[in-house]
């Protein structure tokens, strides 16, 4: 069952003094597609315990909620902040929620898988960084750093046919001695 389908990968900052409540609502979150991190930087939403909080994100008061919170109850919370639903990069939007990846220069529009789009997000967070075949696989799919998988590859071979005019000379997505990154800008289309 599939908790929260609209939403994509939200990376919250959870700022609890409980730290059992924290480790707690980790797990639950990831579960829901939702990622804790605990640098603000890194995010799109934040969580938060104290009334002292001064960020632009969107953002919950997780201690003005009737406790005890019913944890379907906190995601409904949770996806409905006004993070970002669309992100733009080359010549291309992708809706979010709609896993609908359009080309601006042809309107052409294509589906993308859940992990095709939280790949995309994550590339686009980290545009011009080269990312670590562990990191990806780590923090999209939740693998153990040393395990033996071709998933990664085949997204990323996936996502060139949907980005690259020829996937055979990649453009966006590029290879890198670790792992892949995506440009920050393209040269010429």
């Amino acid at each position: 069952m599939i908790l929260m389908p609209h939403l994509s990968m939200l990376k919250i900052y959870l700022k609890l003094q409980d730290l059992n409540s924290h480790d707690a609502l980790q797990e639950l979150l990831a579960q829901a597609g939702v990622c804790v991190k605990k640098n603000m930087e890194e995010c799109e939403g934040v969580l938060y315990a104290h009334l002292a909080l001064n960020t632009s994100l969107p953002s919950l008061n997780f201690s003005s909620l009737p406790l005890p919170i019913r944890f379907l109850d906190l995601l409904s919370l949770l996806e409905n902040l006004p993070y970002s639903q669309e992100i733009t990069f080359f010549h291309f939007t992708l809706d979010l929620r709609e896993k609908i990846l359009k080309n601006l220069q042809t309107q052409q529009e294509q589906r993308v898988t859940e992990k095709e789009c939280q790949l995309l997000r994550f590339f686009h967070q980290n545009k011009g960084k080269e990312l670590s075949k562990e990191t990806l696989l780590k923090e999209i799919w939740e693998y153990h750093p040393e395990a033996e998988t071709h998933t990664l590859e085949t997204h990323i071979y996936r996502l060139r046919q949907k980005l690259e005019e020829d996937p055979n000379v990649p453009q966006i997505l590029l290879n890198c001695r670790e792992g892949y990154w995506m440009k920050d800008v393209l040269s010429s289309i």
